[in-house]
């Protein structure tokens, strides 16, 4: 099991009401690597609350978990009444963290998967 922890940043942020904030979802590849990490989003906000933009701040040091946050944030949505006028300008930060408490076994003893091999 994968456990993706969605925290706000600023403290602006702390009354905001998410209408849609799904956590992502890790493919079975980067499950399987045992990634873990947190990443930094800058996200802009339209009016209406939706998601027009994302940046990485602080990458996690994994693309693939970077890459993951973002393309799960371009499918939130803030309630239209928590959207400030900076979210629209400037961006809100928020912080996505990707753990995994119980990494795979491995399938057999002293196996190396093939993206180690190729180091």
């Amino acid at each position: 099991m994968v456990v993706v922890v969605l925290v706000a940043l600023p403290l602006a942020t702390a009354n905001a009401k998410w209408l849609a904030k799904e956590t992502p979802m890790l493919p079975f590849g980067v499950y399987f690597q045992g990634l873990q990490g947190s990443v930094v989003l800058s996200l802009t906000l339209d009016k209406s609350g939706h998601v027009t933009g994302t940046s990485v701040l602080r990458s996690s040091g994994h693309p693939a978990l970077d890459e993951l946050a973002r393309d799960a944030a371009l499918n939130w949505r803030l309630s239209p009444d928590s959207v400030l006028p900076s979210d629209i300008s400037k961006g809100r930060v928020e912080l996505i963290t990707f753990k995994n408490p119980t990494p795979p076994k491995q399938i057999l003893p002293d196996a190396r998967p093939y993206w180690a091999q190729l180091r």
